[in-house]
């Protein structure tokens, strides 16, 4: 946000007013404070893309775009990309489920299907509040789902990450359990929306690695948060951070580690530098051609100015 009062008699404290919500002012609204760009009239450019890749027997993967979600018919192998005009109220996410054989597969569906529960209410949330409400009932239903299916099936360990992303107005609102990422895209950076829930994070901040020791760790594998991780039921909330603002020309990254891991942030931000109409399938690709080493799952989002969806007709 730019802004310049040198020649104005306005109060530089309206003017600043004017771009920011304050959460006690505003119906439904949490205590959060974040700027607001006012876009309303723009087209959402969504591309989709899964892969089994190269090394792994079966698909543990999963998303969800707002009702769409991966199935037998397309799941080791699928990508599209449609527009979407206004996106307001709508969620988007990607799974990546573990617990060996089937398991993970198991558990990526539960927590697909259980979000899929949660879509009239989400799609209708009234503020931040409601919308942090609803998405800790969510976790904790699907956690507990999860748990109650890896005890009938006597394993030990499972259950799946999960990141999503959704539309509040002109802004979003981002959550998330494991080290499945979400980026944002700009012309001049990328830059990393989510924490990963690993020890070697935890040993990153501890500063007993650095950030190079950490990549090439093994504890970079070993998640400390996901959905089924609660076995005590207690209830499991989503890491999260402020409303972020709808800005033209953004493109937000969501994706399972099966791309994060074979592409660095460089090469990401350069193969979304060169718009690619299917984007997300541009860099599932990349990470095939990087070694394929674990199932990839990638969502690319775009804000557009209305005109582009004409354009693209």
């Amino acid at each position: 946000m730019f802004f310049n009062s040198k020649n104005s008699n306005e109060d530089p404290k309206q003017i600043l007013n004017q771009y920011f919500y304050y959460g006690g002012n505003y119906s439904g609204e949490s205590s959060e404070t974040f700027y607001h760009s006012g876009i309303t009239d723009y087209v959402l450019r969504v591309s989709v893309a899964t892969h089994i890749g190269k090394v792994r027997g079966n698909h543990e993967d999963n998303f969800y775009l707002e009702g769409l979600y991966m199935n037998d018919i397309f799941r080791n192998d699928f990508s599209a990309t449609y527009t979407i005009q206004n996106a307001d109220g709508m969620s988007f996410a990607v799974f990546d489920g573990m617990g060996g054989a089937a398991y993970g597969e198991i558990a990526s569906e539960i927590a697909v299907q259980t979000l899929r529960k949660y879509e009239k209410r989400l799609k209708n949330a009234n503020g931040t509040r409601m919308l942090d409400q609803l998405i800790s009932a969510y976790s904790t239903e699907a956690n507990n789902a999860i748990c109650d299916m890896l005890t009938e099936k006597h394993c030990l360990i499972g259950g799946t990450t999960f990141s999503m992303l959704y539309f509040l107005g002109d802004a979003i609102k981002l959550y998330y359990l494991g080290d499945s990422r979400i980026y944002r895209w700009t012309p001049s950076e990328i830059t990393r929306l989510t924490k990963d829930h690993t020890v070697a994070n935890q040993k990153v901040d501890a500063a007993i690695y650095t950030e190079e020791e950490a990549k090439n760790s093994p504890d970079q594998h070993r998640l400390t948060l996901y959905i089924g991780s609660d076995r005590k039921k207690v209830g499991l909330n989503a890491d999260s951070r402020p409303p972020i603002p709808l800005e033209m020309g953004n493109k937000f990254i969501l994706c399972t580690d099966g791309l994060s891991n074979m592409c660095s942030d460089e090469e990401i931000f350069s193969l979304l530098s060169q718009n690619f109409f299917n984007e997300a399938a541009v860099l599932v690709q990349a990470a095939l051609r990087n070694g394929g080493m674990d199932n990839i799952t990638c969502i690319v989002l775009e804000v557009l100015p209305s005109t582009s969806a004409e354009k693209d007709e």
